[in-house]
Order: C-alpha cells, then sequence, then structure tokens
C-alpha cells in the first residue's frame, strides 16, 4: 500500500525500453537502474506493447531483483491488456523474464478489471450520405 509522502514513479514500457537502451549506449546502466529502484513505487504503464531486446530484457530483470531485495517496501504496478503469459512475445530473453515473473508474483495482487473502456465516452457519430448535387444555373 503506498503511504503518504512516498515517492511514486511512472513511465510507458516503451518509454523504459528507450531508457535502457540510451543506458547501455552511454554506459550508464547502473545509475539509470539505481534512479528506478530509488522511489517507494514504480508504474509501468502498458506491457505488452513494445519489444524488449534480449539486453533491455536482461536490464528489465535486474530491475526488477533490484526492487525485489531492496529492504522496505518497493512496491511495482503493471498495467497491461495482456496476460503475463504472453508477455514472452515481447521480451527477447525468456530466462530473464521468467525470473523476472517469479519474483513479481512471488507476492502479489492482480485485479483483473473487464467492463467497458472509460475512453470514447463522449464519442459523436455522424453519418453522412453522399450524392450528386443539381446543376447550378447562372
Amino acid at each position: 500500500m503506498l503511504q503518504a509522502r512516498s515517492k511514486t514513479y511512472f513511465i510507458k514500457a516503451s518509454e523504459l525500453r528507450d531508457k535502457f537502451t540510451a543506458a547501455r549506449r552511454a554506459e550508464k546502466t547502473a545509475s539509470t537502474l539505481t534512479s528506478l529502484v530509488r522511489p517507494s513505487c514504480l508504474i509501468i504503464d502498458e506491457i505488452g506493447h513494445c519489444e524488449f531486446d534480449k539486453e533491455n530484457t536482461r536490464l528489465f530483470f535486474d530491475l526488477i531483483d533490484r526492487r525485489y531485495n531492496k529492504e522496505g517496501a518497493f512496491n511495482i504496478v503493471f498495467t497491461s491488456n495482456r496476460s503475463p503469459s504472453l508477455w514472452r512475445e515481447n521480451f527477447n530473453e525468456e530466462d530473464s523474464l521468467l525470473c523476472a515473473l517469479d519474483r513479481i508474483f512471488d507476492d502479489a495482487s492482480v485485479f483483473n478489471i473487464m467492463g467497458e473502456s472509460f475512453r470514447g465516452k463522449r464519442l459523436e457519430t455522424y453519418a453522412l450520405q453522399a450524392g450528386k448535387l443539381p446543376a447550378a444555373s447562372i
């Protein structure tokens, strides 16, 4: 459970992948991982909507492992329209992904939200019909 004044960091999975790639290129993976381990709560949005190469999948595992082994409450929230059993299609290092999932689900609460999306509630639909216009008289 989140506590008052706890630090939370929100990132989309595609942004996380890009952050890992940039860190690898700049040889700053350690500092990047440290910055992602520091917040009390890390929210990773839209898991399963982008592909992680082998090295980024290994960094994903490293991030999960560091947060898992850290003292205190270090929550991770994942949002996804895909079941975790399908995540292997987006993470290209199965052993690292399986180890990450093992830690993620060791002490987890899973919420499956069913029903209509809240998006599109103000959607207006119009039907138009095209046809010939009468000739204009000049």
